[in-house]
């Protein structure tokens, strides 16, 4: 009966073991086109990893012998844009599921970067990728002091001067353009 007990403990700790791993298998999209898979304990019989399209054909089958806690990278440029899911799993069954999709996300139109340079100099950056004109606009604390508009700024980087400001520390740029975008960007 003692031997039975010991077999049952056992047996439990065995399936408690496995679903702690299926629970830790993590499938992360780092970037548009890139994914990666992550099985932080180590895999019993190994895994596989498979990729369907969004009409569930198989695109990518990868079977992993690893022994010991591994993460893998899938680079799918190559592939047409879309929707993907990739499927992990082990000789018990499906780990772990996730969709995702290599379709460009919508960006910023507009980046901004402020840096002071000393002297009450200020270092303006800024990246219009597709608007027209962007307005740069000064702020001393809440009181505007310079306002300026930038026609066809597709790498503005222009250096500003403040004379004699009053408040040194609290110097910020409006940077705003005519499809909509507008952002503060601080000095400090």
């Amino acid at each position: 009966m003692k031997k039975l007990f010991i077999l049952l403990f056992v047996a439990g700790m065995a399936t408690a073991a496995i679903a702690n791993t299926e629970n830790q298998v993590e499938i992360r999209q780092t970037e548009t086109s890139k994914v990666v898979v992550t099985v932080p304990a180590s895999p019993q019989g190994g895994v596989t990893v498979r990729i369907l399209d969004g009409d569930k054909r198989l695109v990518l089958r990868d079977r992993i012998n690893a022994t010991e806690a591994f993460a893998k990278r899938y680079d799918l440029a190559s592939l047409p844009k879309g929707e993907y899911s990739i499927e992990v799993s082990d000789a018990q069954g499906t780990l772990r599921t996730a969709t995702f999709s290599t379709l460009e996300k919508e960006s910023k139109t507009v980046f901004s970067r402020v840096t002071p340079l000393g002297q009450n100099q200020f270092r303006l950056l800024v990246a219009n990728l597709d608007a027209k004109a962007v307005t740069v606009q000064i702020f001393d604390g809440n009181q505007l002091i310079h306002t300026e508009l930038v026609e066809n700024p597709q790498g503005l980087h222009k250096i500003y001067t403040i004379s004699k400001p009053g408040f040194p520390d609290a110097i910020s740029f409006r940077v705003s353009s005519t499809n909509g975008f507008s952002s503060f960007v601080a000095s400090n």
